[in-house]
């Protein structure tokens, strides 16, 4: 059996946890335990990550890391692991440290979701969920159409007829979605205004109306 697979270091989701260590480390308002509840969430409200990689693979594949890195013969490390794995983990040794986070995820997967009002969504979090609005600022922002109606329908219909089911479908998921979680604009601000600065509950309305009216006429 292969015993080391570089990815499972530098890629996924122990770099993704080390990323959210590190940068708690780094800024002292960051709490480690609020970046792995929305860690959490992130994967439980998303049926698909969730029947790939559920919280409780991520959690047995820290410790299994842990007890490789602590055995007589510890895998192989992409370069710069151990300095990302160091830094993380503090005053800690590195496999202690994967068995702290594996812990916390555990007690964390046990915890009702957290609603954004309990847990202001983050910037990467958001930046995942609402990828594709964030997208779309080429089409209402850049300066290139005459305005904001113009550029709206160029941006709706610019993957038809191929991709609509796909991109345009998923679009207008993301587009109910904010408007259902941000629904005043105090909640918007504190939530969508880092990722999405071009845009309000209003400009987010006319995009996804534009999307139906696409629907509606083109299909």
């Amino acid at each position: 059996m292969t015993t080391y697979t570089g990815t499972v270091f530098n890629n996924g989701a122990v770099s993704r946890l080390l990323d959210l260590a590190v940068a708690c480390r780094r800024d002292s308002a960051r709490a480690l335990e609020d970046e792995l509840a929305r860690f959490c969430r992130t994967i439980r409200t998303s049926p698909e990550t969730d029947w790939a990689m559920p919280v409780a693979t991520v959690s047995a594949l820290l410790d299994l890391l842990s007890d490789q890195l602590e055995s007589g013969k510890p895998p192989a490390t992409p370069i710069g692991f151990s300095e990302r794995l160091a830094e993380a983990a503090g005053d800690l040794p590195g496999p202690e440290f994967l068995r702290l986070l594996s812990g916390l995820l555990r007690l964390q997967e046990r915890e009702p979701l957290p609603h954004v009002d309990e847990l202001p969504m983050a910037a990467w979090e958001a930046v995942l969920k609402f990828g594709r609005i964030a997208e779309f600022w080429w089409w209402v922002d850049s300066g290139e159409y005459e305005d904001f109606d113009e550029g709206v329908r160029q941006g709706v219909a610019s993957e038809h007829p191929n991709r609509c089911h796909q991109d345009m479908s998923a679009l207008a998921a993301e587009l109910q979605e904010a408007l259902l979680l941000f629904p005043t604009s105090q909640a918007w601000g504190a939530g969508l205004v880092e990722v999405i600065p071009w845009a309000s509950r209003p400009v987010l309305r006319a995009i996804l109306d534009a999307v139906h009216v696409h629907f509606e006429e083109q299909h």
